[in-house]
């Protein structure tokens, strides 16, 4: 079996062994509650933004340009890829950490590239971004977003899944969804278009989001190729006949309206700053 988180971000306020070692624990425990045991294999998608790159970094610690035990307790090790990395803790429990980005398009949309080292910039519009991810070798997902698909996002995202013949194409479910939200009607669209979700975890910006990666996402009753796991994962989503299940549950009301609060703030703290320069 596979599990996957498919929205992964590392932020600077987070802990890089707490965080790992959270991201193994989650997924252990869905593996447990599947009665997987330990014969999985867990995959963390990161989608990093213009300002950032933690895959780079690891990357560098194996190449020996700096120390290789970053993180204690674990060692990280090259597979046959550009865009993956096998990191395995001293206990022996491992993830496979891909590289990818999260672009922001022209009508303030998201668009996730899972599994590519390549860099896409943000600002050109929805359908050339998913165009650029795809020239990128990579799996492009919409993500759902609180607000972002909403009003005319929204209007431009439903005319879009209406038009794409994308075979490709996925939307993203969200581990920051709230329970109570109605299901968003461009699920239903996506799936009458046969256009898949991929769900991910998304944690936000704050210490205590530290502790959500592999928390929620998805899972394939398949197998990765050690030397080749962005290859072998993104055959399993090419193929209309994978089943992809999501695991995991939404968010409870009142975590969610305490996040969209700190939201809120950080917004507006940057957007003081911003003045201030």
């Amino acid at each position: 079996m596979i599990l996957a988180d498919a929205h992964v971000h590392i932020y600077d306020c987070f802990d890089l062994p707490v965080f790992l070692n959270a991201a193994v624990l989650n997924f252990s425990t869905e593996a447990s509650r599947l009665n997987n045991g330990s014969r999985f294999s867990a995959v963390l998608f990161l989608t990093e933004t213009s300002n950032d790159n933690k895959f780079k970094q690891i990357w560098e610690s194996i190449n020996g340009h700096t120390d290789k035990n970053i993180i204690p307790d674990w060692t990280f090790h090259h597979t046959k890829e550009n865009c993956s990395i096998y990191a395995k803790r001293n206990d022996g429990r491992d993830l496979f950490i891909m590289a990818g980005r999260q672009i922001v398009t022209a009508e303030n949309l998201e668009v996730l590239a899972l599994a590519t080292d390549k860099f896409i910039e943000d600002g050109y519009p929805l359908m050339d971004t998913i165009g650029k991810t795809l020239q990128a070798d990579a799996v492009p997902v919409i993500p759902w977003g609180a607000g972002k698909w909403l009003g005319r996002r929204g209007e431009i995202l439903e005319e879009y899944l209406k038009a794409s013949d994308e075979q490709c194409l996925f939307l993203g479910d969200n581990g920051g969804r709230p329970a109570f939200w109605s299901c968003p009607s461009h699920f239903s669209l996506a799936e009458i278009r046969g256009i898949r979700i991929l769900p991910g975890s998304d944690p936000l910006p704050f210490e205590h989001e530290c502790h959500k990666a592999g928390s929620f996402g998805f899972f394939i009753k398949d197998s990765i190729i050690p030397d080749y796991p962005a290859m072998t994962i993104k055959g399993l989503l090419q193929e209309p006949a994978t089943r992809i299940e999501t695991y995991g549950h939404l968010e409870r009301p009142h975590l969610f309206i305490r996040n969209q609060i700190l939201m809120q703030m950080l917004k507006r703290r940057h957007k003081k700053v911003s003045i201030g320069k």
